[in-house]
């Protein structure tokens, strides 16, 4: 299998995309920490099934990415293991379409914190633990609103290619480390965000 012996941090993954990477990595052989906001009876039975049909862990870690405290015990969590991290993939993000003179500032920064700020600080985190093993592979999921200006999507659009920018600047510090770091940008794909 693909991944078989690695370990992987899936953000986001209890729906979307995020769900579809959860299962494509177990399905690889990856052991995996699955980081979502909050515990349901879904997931639950999500996680269940996974590790019964493919025999790898999934262990979940509950934090909200609007919270910095909460990010910060969530990195402590995962590292408390011990375990090597061989991937990060950081998809946990909120979707916002507003005309650019209909948008206040302050859902801009609300949007902004989670979808680059607390990527930022989470994989800071992360890559710190990285660094110790001098290996890995950091994947943003951004998307092609930070490439298109497209109406309606000052806030997400923005926040994405933020992520971008900052995804070239990672690659460029953490290479020397031997950590990989890349983004992907989908379109727009079939999920409840959309």
């Amino acid at each position: 299998m693909l991944l078989e012996q690695k370990t992987a941090i899936v953000t986001g993954c209890n729906r979307g995309i995020g769900k579809a990477l959860l299962e494509t990595f177990a399905e690889n052989g990856a052991n995996i920490f699955a980081c979502v906001r909050k515990e349901s009876d879904e997931f639950t039975d999500l996680i269940t099934k996974l590790t019964s049909k493919t025999g790898v862990s999934v262990t979940p870690v509950y934090f909200d990415f609007a919270e910095s405290e909460q990010i910060k015990v969530g990195i402590k969590t995962i590292i408390s293991t011990k375990k090597q991290i061989d991937i990060l993939v950081n998809n946990a993000g909120v979707a916002s379409g507003s005309l650019f003179q209909m948008t206040s500032l302050q859902d801009l920064k609300q949007l902004f914190e989670i979808n680059f700020f607390s990527q930022l600080l989470f994989t800071q985190g992360i890559s710190r633990y990285m660094s110790r093993f001098k290996s890995g592979s950091i994947i943003n999921i951004a998307s092609t609103a930070g490439l298109i200006g497209d109406a309606g999507m000052i806030s997400y659009g923005s926040s994405k290619a933020a992520l971008m920018f900052a995804t070239k600047t990672m690659a460029t510090e953490l290479g020397v480390k031997n950590i990989r770091v890349n983004a992907i940008a989908p379109s727009i794909t079939r999920t409840d965000m959309f």
